[in-house]
C-alpha cells in the first residue's frame, strides 16, 4: 500500500500549542461576532441565537468527541514510523464525519421544532426554530474541521489551520455585516443573516484546508490504495477511543447546555444575560481547550516515539501555562465585567443580570482550566473512559444538584445555575487531577531514580 507523504519533520511543542489555541479562539470568535450584530435587534434576537446554538452544541459535542480520538491515533502512528496507519485513521474519520452530519442534521431540527414541548418561551419559539435549520447546513464543517486541523497539526503543517480560521472570521465578520444589516448589496436578513454568516464561514475554513492538505499530499482526499484500508478496524478504534471522549464533553459541556435549556423557559432578558456571558465564557475557555489538544497531540507522538518521561513533561508544562492563563483571565474578566456586557447589550436588566454571571465566570477560569487541559493530558496517555465517569460526578452530581437547589428552591434564578456550575467544574478538575498525578506516577519515579 503506497501513502503519499506530508513532510515529515515533527511538529515543536510551541508551535502546537500557539498554533491549537488560535484554532479554537477562531472558532469561538463567530459566535461572539454573531451576537454583537444582533446586539441592537433586542434580548430575543440575543435569546434566539444564544438558545438555536445551545442545540446546536448538543450534537456538535458528540461529533467533536468522537473525533477528538485522533489527537491520539494519528500522532502515535506517526511516532511510531506507522504513517498508513495514521493514513487510515485520516480517512476513516472523514467517512465517520459524513454519517455524523447527515444524523445530527436531522436530529437538530426535532429538536428545535419540540421546544414548546418543554417550555421554551413563546416569544422565540419560531425564531429558534428558523435559526436552527439554516445552521444545521454547518455540521458537515463543523465536523470535518478538528480531523484536517489534526492530519495538518500531526505532520507539522499547524499553521495552516491558524490561517483557515482567520479566512473564516473575516469572512464572518463581512457577511454580519452584511447580510444582518443589509450592506453591500445583500438583503437585510436581521438574526437570520447571523445564522448564513456562521454557515458559510465555516464551509469556507473546510474548503481551505482541504486545499491545503491537498497541495500537501497531491492527490487527497482520493488516492489509488483507498480500497485497501481496513474501514471496519480503524473505524471501531476510533469509536471506542472516541465515544468515552464524547460522554466526557457530554457530561462537562452537557452541564452548561442544561442550564441553558433551563434559561429559554425564563424571560428573555435572563435568557439574554445567560447567552452573552455564556458566550464570553466559551471564547475564554477555548484557550485552555487549545492547550488540551496540543497537550494530546504532543504527549501521544512522545509515547509512540518510546519516550514517556517527555511525555509527562510536557503535560506538567502545560498545566503550568494554564494556571497562569486561568489567573490572567479571572482577573480580566472581573476587572472588565460591565465592559464587556455593554458590548453586546443595551438593555439595562440583561446587562445587570450579565454583569453578576460574569463575576461567577471570573471565579471558575481556574476548575475551568485545569478540567479541560487535565483532559487533554489524560487523552494523550490514551486514557479516555476515566474522563467520562468523573465528569458525570463532577457536573451532574455536584454541580447539577446544587444549581437546581439554588435556582429554584433558594429563588435565585440563573445566578444560582451557574453557581451550580462552578461546583462541578472544580470538583472535575480536583478528581481528574488525582488522576493524572497517579498515571504519571511511574514515570516521576523513574526521572528520581535516574537522576
Amino acid at each position: 500500500m503506497h501513502s503519499p507523504a506530508l513532510p515529515k519533520k515533527a511538529p515543536t511543542y510551541r508551535s502546537v500549542l500557539i498554533h491549537s489555541v488560535y484554532a479554537f479562539m477562531g472558532q469561538s470568535l463567530m459566535p461572539l461576532v454573531d451576537l454583537f450584530f444582533c446586539r441592537d435587534l433586542g434580548s430575543a434576537a440575543s435569546a434566539t441565537v444564544g438558545t438555536s446554538v445551545t442545540f446546536f452544541a448538543w450534537f456538535m459535542i458528540l461529533g467533536i468527541g468522537i473525533n477528538s480520538s485522533l489527537e491520539y491515533l494519528i500522532p502515535h502512528a506517526i511516532g511510531s514510523k506507522e504513517k498508513t496507519k495514521a493514513d487510515e485513521y485520516f480517512f476513516s474519520g472523514i467517512v465517520l464525519v459524513l454519517i455524523l452530519s447527515a444524523i445530527s442534521m436531522i436530529s437538530l431540527n426535532l429538536l428545535a421544532q419540540a421546544g414548546p414541548l418543554y417550555g421554551m418561551n413563546p416569544e422565540i419559539v419560531a425564531p429558534v426554530q428558523g435559526f436552527s435549520k439554516i445552521l444545521s447546513y454547518s455540521f458537515l464543517a463543523t465536523f470535518m474541521i478538528p480531523v484536517l486541523r489534526v492530519e495538518l497539526q500531526a505532520n507539522g503543517r499547524e499553521h495552516d489551520t491558524t490561517y483557515g480560521f482567520i479566512l473564516g472570521n473575516v469572512l464572518n465578520l463581512f457577511l454580519n455585516w452584511a447580510l444582518v444589516l443589509g450592506h453591500a448589496g445583500f438583503p437585510k436578513l436581521g438574526v437570520m443573516g447571523a445564522a448564513y454568516a456562521n454557515v458559510f464561514s465555516r464551509l469556507g475554513i473546510m474548503a481551505f484546508l482541504f486545499f491545503r492538505l491537498k497541495t500537501a499530499r497531491k492527490n487527497i482526499p482520493f488516492p489509488s490504495w483507498l480500497d485497501q484500508v481496513k474501514w471496519r478496524l480503524r473505524m471501531k478504534t476510533i469509536l471506542r477511543m472516541g465515544t468515552p471522549t464524547s460522554l466526557h464533553m457530554l457530561f462537562e459541556i452537557g452541564a452548561f447546555i442544561f442550564v441553558s435549556t433551563l434559561a429559554s423557559r425564563l424571560p428573555p432578558e435572563e435568557t439574554a444575560a445567560h447567552t452573552i456571558a455564556l458566550t464570553l465564557a466559551s471564547f475564554a475557555f477555548m484557550i485552555p481547550m487549545g492547550m488540551s489538544s496540543a497537550a494530546a497531540l504532543t504527549m501521544s507522538r512522545a509515547l509512540g516515539e518510546g519516550n514517556p518521561k517527555m511525555s509527562t513533561d510536557l503535560g506538567d508544562k502545560t498545566l503550568r501555562i494554564g494556571l497562569y492563563y486561568a489567573l490572567g483571565s479571572a482577573l480580566f474578566i472581573f476587572s472588565c465585567k460591565e465592559t464587556l456586557m455593554s458590548w453586546y447589550t443595551h438593555d439595562g436588566n440583561t446587562l445587570r443580570i450579565g454583569t453578576k454571571l460574569l463575576l461567577i465566570t471570573a471565579f471558575f477560569q481556574f476548575g475551568d482550566a485545569m478540567q479541560v487541559i487535565l483532559s487533554g493530558c489524560l487523552r494523550g496517555l490514551g486514557e479516555t473512559k476515566v474522563q467520562a465517569k468523573m465528569n458525570a460526578i463532577g457536573h451532574w452530581l455536584v454541580g447539577a444538584p446544587i444549581g437546581l437547589l439554588l435556582c429554584f428552591q433558594l429563588h435565585l434564578r440563573i445566578q444560582g445555575l451557574w453557581v451550580g456550575l462552578s461546583a462541578g467544574l472544580f470538583s472535575v478538575a480536583g478528581l481528574l487531577f488525582l488522576r493524572y498525578r497517579s498515571r504519571t506516577q511511574e514515570f516521576r519515579v523513574q526521572r528520581i531514580t535516574e537522576v
